[in-house]
């Protein structure tokens, strides 16, 4: 059956024409809102199909063909479109519906049906998919060709969105909750450790103060800077185990000595350290792609190279990234 589905998108491939990109320029460029209808199964692929054009930035919204010839019209403005869906175009409240609105408004009808229809004849664009058998045994359940109306509309809507420029970050606000929304909107400033609780301690300081700074911010390591206060690297408390096991003494070290001696060497078999640090505009999704390229888990956020936050991994899985 699946491989029906196959054949019926390959169909409904091939019956794309210009009048395709006259919808796509005709949506594109509307002034005012975009009416979707469809009765029964078409109704239901027409309400999807307006949430789509609505999430990637047309407005757009689904109108019963009834309850338009009974009062639902008057949600209409000037310079609104119609896209109409129906499987064989012959569906009668549809074709009242696509009348009713040239007549009343002036706009233009788009369709979706099969080749030479009813409702394609007083289309102003008529767009097709194939007239194929439905996969149920009685040719009667809606299925083939309403998922060859969806997937002609989806392709619709993706190019609308597409002619208008619309970038990522437009896409983000239509989509503000849930795990997308967390994903393109979340800034690093939403989640990263700032202010007072950011660790920060200068290479002139001393191994006391290395530590204390440390111990008492609580996140395991800190952020060290010149004395101008520009960003060198970061000191974390296992660069402390480290300076211990070598049997360095430490109380005697300066913190540049500290950040200094702590690195690993040729002589460790263990990777080599990287310390990571990103802008104070970056995304936290990058952030989590960078750490995660990098094999860190901890990112040091500078502004005009002065750290301003930290962001940890640990804080990036709990915000939903």
């Amino acid at each position: 059956m699946l491989d029906c589905y196959r054949v019926a998108l390959e169909a409904a491939k091939d019956l794309l024409d210009e009048r395709f990109g006259q919808a796509v320029e005709l949506i594109a460029g509307l002034d005012s809102i975009l009416i979707v209808t469809g009765l029964g199964k078409s109704g239901l692929v027409a309400s999807k199909v307006a949430a789509t054009l609505s999430s990637t930035g047309t407005q757009a919204v689904f109108v019963h063909p009834v309850e338009a010839l009974h009062g639902d019209l008057g949600i209409v403005r000037p310079g609104s479109a119609l896209l109409a869906l129906s499987k064989s175009g012959s569906n009668e409240e549809t074709i009242a519906f696509a009348r009713q609105f040239k007549a009343v408004t002036g706009g233009q009808v788009v369709s979706v049906t099969e080749p030479d229809s009813k409702l394609a004849a007083i289309a102003d664009i008529a767009l097709e998919i194939p007239a194929l058998p439905e996969i149920d045994e009685f040719d009667l359940a809606p299925t083939t060709s309403a998922v060859t109306a969806m997937a002609v509309c989806d392709v619709l809507a993706i190019l609308v969105q597409q002619a208008k420029g619309l970038t990522e970050r437009d896409f983000a606000r239509f989509h503000p909750s849930g795990r997308l929304g967390r994903r393109l909107l979340l800034s690093v400033d939403d989640v990263m450790i700032k202010g007072k609780g950011l660790p920060v301690v200068d290479t002139a300081s001393h191994f006391p103060d290395l530590l204390y700074t440390i111990s008492s911010k609580g996140i395991g390591m800190t952020t060290v800077v010149d004395e101008g206060g520009t960003y060198v690297g970061v000191v974390t408390d296992a660069d402390i185990r480290r300076l211990l096991l070598r049997g360095e003494h430490v109380n005697r070290l300066t913190v540049a000595e500290c950040f200094e001696r702590s690195r690993r060497g040729s002589e460790s078999t263990a990777p080599t350290e990287v310390d990571g640090s990103a802008s104070a505009d970056t995304k936290a999704i990058d952030c989590l792609r960078q750490m995660q390229a990098n094999q860190i888990t901890e990112l040091v956020i500078l502004d005009e190279e002065r750290p301003v936050g930290v962001v940890r991994l640990q804080d990036l899985i709990a915000a939903g990234l």
